[in-house]
C-alpha cells in the first residue's frame, strides 16, 4: 500500500501538458514520436505551408510532459496522471485536470471513458473512496460555492440525504440504473488488485466528500444536478460571484456522497443532462464545456478547525471549423460560442506566459469568458493544473490539430508556484495535524502563543460570520425568488380570471342583445301586419261597392300604407344591419383586447390593471345598455307615428261618411247644377287628407 506524504516545498514548474493520440489510424507518414517529442512533416496542401516556397518541406516539433500512445490503455493515463493528484488532493492541495483537442479527437473517452473502459473521473472516484475510511452517513459541514462552509444539524443533513434520495431515483427513470451499477461493479473489480493510499490515524476528523457538475453552454452556466425543468420552460441560469479573490458559481448543487458507487450515479445522471449534438466530424458531439467537481471536507472534531480542498475536471469542448462540420444554425452558434471562449483561453495563456517571462505584469483578459473567470488561479499557476491534449491522427484533421498543438506549448510554459497547504487542522498534536506532520517530517519546538491563539480564534470567527453571511445571502435570494414567483403566480390567476368574466359577461351581453332586438322587430313586425289586415278588413266593410272613385282613393291609401310598411322593413333591416356592426365592432373590441394580453412581455401589470380592464368593459356594457334605450325610444315613436295615422284615417273615414248623409238629407233642395261643386268640394277635402 502507498503511503500518503504532505510535502510543503516552494518550488517552480511548468504546467505539465500530456499528449494522448487517438488509436485507429496509421500516421507514420505524418507523425513521428521520439520519446516525449512530436515530430510533425507537415503535408503540402495544409493551411501551415501557405507562406512556404514550393518544393521546401516543412517539420514541426513540439515537446510535452509525456506522450501517450494510441495503444495507452485507460488505466494507465489514470496511473500515470492522475493518481497522485488525488492523493495530494486527499492532502489538501486544489487541482484542476483539463482535457483539451479538436472535435471527435477522444476527450470526452478520456474523462468520462464507456462501460468498458472507464476514463479518468470514474477511476478517480473509486480510488479516492478506497483509500478514505468509511465516511459517515451525517456530514459536519457543507461546503458554499464561495469556498467557506456551513455547520450542518440534524434537520440539515436530513434534508441532505433525502435530497440526494431524491436524485438518485430520479436518475433510474432517466437512464438504465441497473446498467450503471454493473458497469461500476466489474470495474471495482478489476481495480480490487490496483495498490490505493493508506491514510492513518485518522481518528478525531470527520472527513465528507462533495460532487457538483457544471456546463458552460453558450457562455451561460447551467447546474447538471438539477431536475429538468417543465415542459416550455428553460433552465435556470446561473451567475458567476467572487469571495476572496476566489471565482465561484452562485447557487451551484453540491451533494453529499458517501460511496463510490453514489457519486457515479450523480455523474451519470449529470452526463445525461448535456448538450450533445450530431456534427459532421463526430456524430456524439459535446456542445458545451463541463466542468465535475470533488470537494473533501476536513473537520477536526476537537477544536472545529476546518480545511476544504477541490479537484476540478474539465472536458473542453471541441474547437470547429464551419469548413469542416458544416454547422448551421444552431450548431453554427454553438461552435461560435465553443471557438470564442478556446480563443480567451488562449489569449489568456499567452499572456500569462509573456507576463511571466518578461515580469511585466499585463493584464490578462480573464473576464472575457467565463471559463477562463473560474479557472483564473489555475491558469495563473496559483493552484495545480495539468492539460491533457488529445488529438486524432487523420489527415483530415492536420489543420485542426496543429492549432491544438501551437496552444498546448505556450500552456506549457506557463510557471506553477507550489505554496504550503494551508490546513487549519494543524494546531495541536493528537489530531490529524499530527499525522500531518509525522509523514511530513516536520517537527514543531513549541506550540502557538496566547496571542496566535486569540488571532487563530479570530480568524475561525471570521470564518464563521463570512459562512453565515453567505447562507443568509443565500437564504434571502431563494426567498426573494420564491415571494417573486408567488406574487407572479397570483397575479397571473388574477389576471386570467378577469379575462374570463370579461369574456363571459360580454358574450352574455351580446346574447341578450341579439334576443332582446330579434324579439322586439318580430313583435312589431306582427304589430303592424295585424294593424295593416285590420286596416284594409275595416276599409272593406265601410266603402260602398258603387262608388268606385272612393275605392281606387283607398287602394291609392292602402298602397301608402304598403310602403310605408316596407319603408319600415327597410328601417327595422337597417337596425338590425347596425346591431351587427355593434356586435362586430364588440368581437373586434375582443380580439383586439387578446392580442394585447398574448403581445405582452413582462409581468409587470398590477391588480389595478386588471380592474381597469374590467370598468372599461363594464364601461361598454352600460353604452349598449343606452343603445337599448335609445332603440326603444325609436320603437316608441314608430308607434305613436302609426296611431296618429290611423286615427288620420278614421278621421277621413267618418269625414267621408258624414259628408254622405248631409248630401242625402239636402238633395231635393239642392238644384242639379250644384252636384258639381258637391263634387269638387268633396275632392279638396280628400285632398286636405291627404
Amino acid at each position: 500500500m502507498l503511503n500518503i506524504n504532505i510535502l510543503f516545498k516552494f518550488q517552480s514548474e511548468n504546467i505539465r501538458v500530456y499528449l494522448r493520440i487517438k488509436s485507429g489510424y496509421n500516421f507514420s507518414n505524418l507523425y513521428v514520436i521520439s520519446n516525449d517529442t512530436l515530430i510533425c512533416n507537415v503535408p503540402e496542401g495544409s493551411h501551415c505551408m501557405r507562406n512556404v516556397r514550393e518544393g521546401d518541406s516543412l517539420r514541426k516539433i513540439y515537446t510535452f510532459s509525456r506522450i501517450f500512445h494510441p495503444q495507452t490503455t485507460q488505466n494507465e493515463i489514470f496511473n500515470s496522471i492522475v493518481k497522485q493528484k488525488i492523493l495530494d488532493f486527499i492532502n489538501g492541495e486544489n487541482s484542476t485536470l483539463l482535457t483539451y483537442g479538436a472535435s471527435g479527437s477522444g476527450k470526452t473517452f478520456t474523462v468520462i471513458g464507456t462501460d468498458e473502459e472507464p476514463g479518468v473521473v470514474p477511476r478517480s472516484l473509486e480510488y479516492l473512496f478506497r483509500t478514505l475510511p468509511q465516511l459517515s452517513k451525517n456530514p459536519v459541514a457543507k461546503p458554499l460555492p464561495a469556498g467557506n462552509i456551513t455547520l450542518l444539524n440534524d434537520s440539515d443533513w436530513r434534508k441532505e440525504r433525502q435530497f440526494r434520495k431524491n436524485l438518485l431515483n430520479a436518475s433510474s427513470s432517466l437512464m438504465d440504473k441497473t446498467q450503471h451499477v454493473k458497469t461500476y461493479m466489474a470495474m471495482q473489480q478489476r481495480l480490487s488488485g490496483e495498490p490505493v493510499g493508506l491514510l492513518e490515524q485518522s481518528s478525531g476528523v470527520s472527513l465528507s466528500i462533495w460532487v457538483s457538475f457544471a456546463e458552460i453552454y453558450n457562455e451561460q452556466i447551467y447546474d447538471l444536478l438539477q431536475p429538468d425543468p417543465p415542459r416550455g420552460k428553460q433552465r435556470p441560469r446561473l451567475r458567476l460571484g467572487c469571495s476572496n479573490g476566489n471565482t465561484y458559481i452562485k447557487n451551484l448543487t453540491n451533494i453529499n456522497v458517501t460511496s463510490g458507487l453514489e457519486a457515479y450515479e450523480i455523474l451519470q445522471y449529470g452526463i445525461h443532462n448535456l448538450n450533445y449534438a450530431s456534427t459532421n466530424l463526430n456524430s456524439h458531439s459535446s456542445r458545451s464545456h463541463s466542468i465535475f467537481t470533488i470537494k473533501l471536507v476536513q473537520v477536526s472534531d476537537t477544536d472545529g478547525g476546518i480545511h476544504i480542498s477541490s479537484f476540478n475536471f474539465c472536458d473542453l469542448a471541441g474547437s470547429e471549423r464551419t469548413k469542416k462540420t458544416m454547422n448551421v444554425g444552431e450548431r453554427l452558434k454553438e461552435s461560435n460560442n465553443i471557438n470564442s471562449s478556446l480563443l480567451v483561453l488562449g489569449r489568456c495563456i499567452s499572456a500569462i506566459r509573456n507576463s511571466q517571462k518578461h515580469n511585466d505584469h499585463k493584464l490578462v483578459p480573464f473576464r472575457e469568458s467565463k471559463l477562463t473567470q473560474l479557472f483564473q488561479k489555475a491558469l495563473a499557476g496559483q493552484e495545480d493544473i495539468a492539460m491533457i491534449v488529445n488529438i486524432s491522427p487523420k489527415r483530415e484533421m492536420f489543420d485542426e490539430t496543429q492549432h491544438v498543438l501551437n496552444f498546448s506549448a505556450v500552456a506549457k510554459d506557463i510557471a506553477i508556484e507550489r505554496r504550503p497547504v494551508e490546513n487549519l487542522l494543524a494546531k495541536k498534536p493528537s489530531r490529524f495535524s499530527q499525522l500531518v506532520q509525522s509523514r511530513s517530517g516536520i517537527t514543531e519546538n513549541g506550540y502557538a502563543s496566547e496571542v496566535e491563539d486569540d488571532i487563530e480564534q479570530l480568524r475561525n470567527a471570521v470564518l464563521l460570520l463570512q459562512n453565515e453571511l453567505e447562507q443568509q445571502r443565500n437564504e434571502f435570494e431563494i426567498n426573494e425568488k420564491l415571494s417573486r414567483d408567488y406574487i407572479i403566480e397570483g397575479y397571473e390567476k388574477i389576471l386570467k380570471e378577469t379575462e374570463e368574466n370579461a369574456d363571459r359577461r360580454v358574450k352574455d351581453a351580446e346574447a341578450y342583445v341579439a334576443l332582446k332586438y330579434e324579439t322586439k322587430l318580430r313583435n312589431m313586425r306582427l304589430k303592424y301586419e295585424a294593424m295593416l289586415e285590420e286596416s284594409e278588413r275595416n276599409a272593406i266593410i265601410q266603402l260602398d261597392s258603387s262608388d268606385e272613385e272612393e275605392i281606387e282613393q283607398l287602394k291609392e291609401m292602402i298602397d301608402e300604407l304598403k310602403n310605408k310598411e316596407v319603408d319600415l322593413q327597410k328601417a327595422l333591416t337597417q337596425l338590425k344591419i347596425e346591431n351587427e356592426t355593434k356586435e362586430q365592432q364588440v368581437k373586434e373590441l375582443m380580439e383586439r383586447n387578446r392580442k394585447m394580453n398574448e403581445e405582452k412581455m413582462e409581468l409587470q401589470r398590477t391588480l389595478d390593471d386588471a380592474v381597469r380592464d374590467y370598468v372599461e368593459l363594464q364601461c361598454h356594457y352600460d353604452a349598449k345598455e343606452n343603445e337599448n334605450l335609445l332603440l326603444e325610444k325609436r320603437n316608441l315613436e314608430l308607434e305613436n307615428e302609426l296611431d296618429s295615422f290611423k286615427e288620420q284615417i278614421n278621421a277621413v273615414v267618418e269625414m267621408d261618411f258624414g259628408s254622405e248623409d248631409q248630401d242625402d238629407n239636402v238633395h231635393e233642395e239642392i238644384p242639379r247644377e250644384d252636384s258639381t261643386e258637391k263634387d269638387s268640394s268633396s275632392q279638396s277635402a280628400i285632398e286636405n287628407v291627404d
